[in-house]
């Protein structure tokens, strides 16, 4: 009997994180102490417009993260599985120098505000100038988990 869960697609929302949510509170503050001057209501009405539309573009914008047997895929861009060589977990210790220094400027990066966890999606298509893709995501070790078992 076959586990038919371990091949089973996987999806994810990377939506930011909630640093990200607490960051987006200055520009509306801002706007609320500039527009106080004028009319309290009407500083209370733009607070809350601005943060609401801050934090909805934080939401819809997030990329969505999925991966079955064909390919997988961040946001609109996509990569068919048979030109994935290697899915590693990038530790945490190792994310700023794989964001800065070690940073080939041909790789492909999605990276979103907040989120810890981080996937190096090494590629070898001859055809493709992209050496790999540097995403995040939040559930990094599961995503490599579900490609070790997708391609087995």
């Amino acid at each position: 009997m076959t586990k038919t869960s371990n091949l089973a697609p996987y999806s994810e929302r990377v939506i930011p994180g909630l640093s990200f949510f607490f960051a987006t509170l200055f520009v509306p503050t801002a706007l609320y102490l500039i527009v106080l001057a004028f009319d309290d209501f009407w500083a209370l009405v733009t607070f809350v417009s601005t943060e609401v539309a801050i934090a909805s573009l934080g939401i819809f914008a997030a990329p969505t993260l999925k991966l079955n047997k064909e390919s997988l895929s961040i946001g609109k861009v996509q990569v068919p599985t048979k030109y994935i060589k290697r899915v590693t977990v990038i530790e945490t210790n190792a994310q700023q120098s794989e964001k800065g220094p070690k940073l080939n400027p041909a790789a492909y990066i999605r990276f979103q505000i907040a989120v810890k966890g981080l996937l190096k999606i090494e590629l070898n298509d001859p055809a493709d100038p992209t050496p790999y893709w540097l995403i995040s995501s939040r559930h990094p070790e599961l995503v490599a988990k579900k490609f070790a078992d997708l391609t087995s």
